[in-house]
């Protein structure tokens, strides 16, 4: 890897760090919390009782701080135990993050930047430019506080001017926004070093950081959660979760959500078409009828799978006397509008319904009844979705020890991670019976181990990824552990097809087509 991509690259990781990492330890510091740890080892049960806290979110917070170095977790007894590394002083961090305290004090409109009327952001940014210095003068310069904080300022803007395709410019002085705003933009970019002082042109730091504007888009997405740490640790677990049915999410900006993670998944599906590409070249006996995309959000995957059917495999010509089945489905009504509209669109012939990912049966048993079509008949199809499934209690008794280090949650309770893991096992043997044709398609988000985090530091999302994911109910584990329950499941990975990435040593994104063994 050029070593000066990967320096530049490093500022975008503290930056998505910082964006997790400040709300979590101003909500901490607010309570006392941080005030406990010492070099004692100090366990979750007794400072949520203490603090009256959600033991479920205080865990995902305190494991945050783990994935910096900054506190060391030990499971016991049921228990998790945390400690504080020696070198490192809290109460100094959480002044320090003090600075932008504001900014997670309410919600923000960004279409400030380009309105002719300043408003509460512009005067929260131009408080930080003043005030940044004071950071410098910390005595925790080796932590990376600054780009933490420099990440919760420039992470929004990127987005809404990425977002509203103001970025292919080289010089600052061409951004067509409020001039006041354009001003303190300047000055901003100067500090950091995105622009030249003598002419406002773009650097090559800058251009790298508006090239990747879409990397800060999922965990940017996560702010309306964020915002409501206090209430989800301290006071109702449950606010997040507390919307009329089938209203928008309140946790997170899907649309945002969407445009953010659509760059990084490029590299990911270019295995998922070797996938595809490989199953529709088989003899015609051999290839599924079809597939069946769950979780098929605006339907755009069907549309790139079947134009990889049509245009690149054997089955592709052969569509006129086997034509391909194609459904999706969703758990949002929304989507499935949605994705109807978009396959229409785009002249596909496609079917969709209505599906849970935590009950196939079901899901059969509809797509049986209205379209006459078998579920294990399909190549099955998902993407980042498993892990979003809704928490249900293991019906079995748990009959494994999990060695996972993960913090897991469903309303502020915590799970622990054993039942977690006879929960995915669970989940896997439901899906069994449905694959044994063609095996399961998945893609999948995976956390590592805190030592492993904080040891990748500039790195690695992962501290954004336990954040944004640990207060919002979702189940993202070790690589290791999902095998396991996997092959529990009587699931295996088809070696040819197995992919980890960044790499096998830090596996936090997985491509995979699950068989029977």
């Amino acid at each position: 890897m050029n070593t000066n991509k990967a320096k530049m690259r490093s500022f975008i990781f503290y930056h998505l760090d910082g964006i997790a990492l400040i709300p979590t330890v101003l909500t901490l510091g607010k309570k006392n919390i941080l005030d406990e740890f010492s070099e004692k080892k100090i366990s979750l049960s007794s400072l949520s009782k203490k603090f009256n806290a959600s033991e479920g979110y205080l865990n995902v917070a305190l494991r945050l701080l783990c994935c910096q170095g900054w506190l060391s977790q030990h499971f016991e007894s049921n228990d998790v135990f945390f400690k504080k590394n020696k070198s490192i002083d809290l109460i100094s961090i959480y002044k320090t993050y003090k600075i932008i305290e504001l900014f997670f004090s309410e919600k923000f409109n960004y279409e400030e930047i380009i309105s002719k009327k300043n408003g509460k952001l512009f005067h929260i940014v131009k408080l930080y430019i003043q005030n940044r210095y004071k950071i410098l003068t910390t005595e925790n310069q080796n932590l990376n506080l600054e780009k933490h904080v420099d990440g919760v300022i420039l992470g929004p803007i990127l987005v809404f001017l990425s977002r509203k395709k103001l970025l292919t410019i080289n010089n600052l002085n061409d951004l067509k926004i409020n001039e006041n705003w354009k001003k303190l933009l300047i000055d901003f970019f100067l500090i950091l070093k995105m622009i030249n002082k003598e002419n406002q042109c773009i650097t090559e730091f800058g251009q790298f950081l508006f090239k990747r504007s879409s990397a800060y888009g999922v965990t940017v997405s996560y702010l309306p959660t964020f915002r409501k740490l206090e209430d989800l640790i301290f006071k109702n677990p449950k606010i997040l979760w507390e919307r009329e049915e089938n209203s928008a999410e309140i946790h997170v900006d899907r649309k945002m959500n969407v445009w953010g993670s659509g760059g990084a998944h490029k590299l990911y599906f270019q295995k998922v078409d070797e996938i595809i590409i490989n199953l529709f070249n088989l003899p015609i006996e051999q290839q599924p009828k079809g597939f069946i995309d769950i979780g098929c959000g605006d339907g755009s995957l069907i549309e790139h799978i079947f134009d990889l059917i049509f245009y690149k495999t054997k089955r592709g010509k052969m569509l006129k006397d086997f034509p391909l089945i194609i459904i999706g489905s969703d758990f949002n009504y929304k989507a499935l509008e949605v994705t109807k509209e978009n396959i229409k669109n785009a002249d596909i012939w496609a079917n969709t319904a209505f599906g849970d990912i935590g009950n196939p049966k079901e899901l059969a048993k509809k797509i049986k009844t209205e379209y006459n079509v078998n579920l294990e008949d399909l190549l099955n199809v998902r993407s980042f979705l498993d892990h979003n499934r809704v928490y249900k209690n293991p019906k079995g008794k748990n009959t494994s020890k999990s060695n996972s280090k993960c913090s897991f949650a469903f309303r502020g309770k915590r799970i622990k991670n054993e039942v977690l893991s006879q929960n995915l096992y669970e989940h896997f043997s439901e899906w069994k019976p449905f694959l044994y044709k063609y095996g399961l398609l998945i893609v999948e988000l995976h956390s590592i181990a805190p030592t492993i985090t904080q040891k990748n530091l500039g790195k690695n999302s992962m501290t954004a990824y336990d954040a944004t994911h640990g207060y919002s109910d979702q189940y993202i584990l070790e690589y290791e552990n999902f095998l396991i329950e996997a092959k529990r499941a009587g699931l295996i990975p088809e070696k040819k097809h197995e992919h980890l990435f960044p790499n096998k040593e830090i596996p936090i994104v997985s491509v995979n087509r699950l068989i029977c063994k």
